[in-house]
């Protein structure tokens, strides 16, 4: 298994594996999601050719980037596919000098268990908790926004 920089064409891919996590994505997200891929950064797990998982990485400034999109397909989940995708996110990051990475999800004042997950696994990987914000502007009520983030 390896992590490669992504391109245009593995887009399909990317919003493949995002249908097939229902309790994650929904049509609006995904929407947002096949925008936002031609325009961010795109990191590749791939094993003998197929796409395993993905994320999407927006520059904020010189300094901070944010993963904006992460998913890996359910049944490559919590084999590691996640965690490689994040050390080579820090690993690019590192060599040119940034120095902050930004990730938000749901937060946990809402009681929904598939973003418990999606908070552990970011927090077990150096990720730290900084604020929540309700409502936060760009996503629909009633889903207040947590902001983590982990110095690389």
């Amino acid at each position: 298994m390896q992590v490669i920089k992504g391109n245009k064409q593995q887009i399909d891919n990317c919003l493949s594996i995002a249908r097939e996590l229902p309790q994650y994505f929904m049509e609006q997200g995904i929407a947002a999601m096949s925008r936002d891929l031609h325009d961010h950064r795109l990191y590749i797990a791939e094993d003998s050719d197929q796409v395993l998982g993905f994320a999407a990485v927006q520059s904020k400034s010189n300094q901070v980037a944010e993963i904006s999109w992460m998913a890996v397909k359910p049944a490559y989940q919590h084999r590691g596919v996640g965690t490689l995708l994040i050390n080579r996110i820090v690993e690019d990051l590192q060599t040119e000098g940034v120095r902050l990475l930004e990730v938000k999800t749901l937060a946990p004042t809402v009681d929904y268990f598939p973003y418990a997950l999606t908070r552990r696994f970011y927090e077990s990987r150096g990720f730290v908790h900084l604020e929540t914000i309700d409502p936060y502007p760009e996503w629909e009520p009633g889903n207040p926004c947590a902001i983590y983030v982990k110095v690389v």
